[in-house]
């Protein structure tokens, strides 16, 4: 290095080591994680398309997810009481999006299952359009299990009448869903998939029972 290069340096404030050390953290390959994206695979709807117009309607008022889910890190349980992030990997979009939408999904896919079409509603209804039933879905837990293989949820919820024919029913569900003998990206997202849609299904089953 020139002695004027030295001396602009040292004008900066900056001494040759750290130059040479900033230089050397600026070269170093910032390693990108992985996204995943917590999504459905398509499926044909039962017996073709639905009309729904005059089906009753749900409304999911509420999906609570506990405060350690609100991120982006993929976490997975370690030992008693500990969470740790899994590297490389992150969340495409925040579980507290992800989870209220697939759930009104896969609501309605349970409910049309089970014979009894609905529309499943989010946030506020549009004019005009009252509900048959509201639901609140508390999750308590939702986590990867890799020493165990699985994936844990427990969730409790509420469906309640809003004009107060039934009397308020609630439920709670506390599943561990396989990992299909896999530990890979793909299985994971798989294995969350299938937690939520058992617990869609445990919720329809609740609500098309009545009191």
């Amino acid at each position: 290095m020139t002695t004027s290069r030295r001396r602009m340096l040292s004008g900066l404030g900056l001494s040759l080591p750290l130059v040479l050390t900033l230089a050397g953290c600026a070269a170093a390959p910032t390693r990108v994680p992985r996204l995943l994206r917590l999504e459905a695979e398509p499926r044909p709807e039962p017996g073709g398309a639905t009309d729904l117009s005059a089906a009753p309607v749900w409304h999911l008022q509420r999906v609570q997810l506990p405060a350690y889910l609100d991120r982006e890190l993929v976490l997975a349980g370690q030992g008693a009481g500990s969470l740790q992030a899994l590297p490389e990997v992150r969340w495409a979009e925040p579980l507290a999006e992800a989870v209220p939408r697939l759930l009104r999904r896969d609501l309605a896919r349970a409910a049309t299952e089970a014979g009894q079409p609905v529309q499943v509603w989010g946030a506020a209804l549009p004019a005009g359009l009252s509900a048959a039933l509201r639901l609140r879905i508390d999750i308590e837990r939702l986590e990867a299990d890799l020493a165990a293989g699985r994936v844990r949820l427990a969730a409790i919820w509420v469906v309640s009448d809003p004009a107060g024919r039934q009397t308020a029913r609630s439920g709670q569900l506390e599943l561990a869903e396989p990992l299909a003998g896999e530990t890979s990206a793909e299985a994971l997202v798989a294995a969350h998939r299938r937690a939520l849609q058992r617990l869609a299904q445990a919720v329809a089953a609740s609500a098309l029972r009545g009191p």
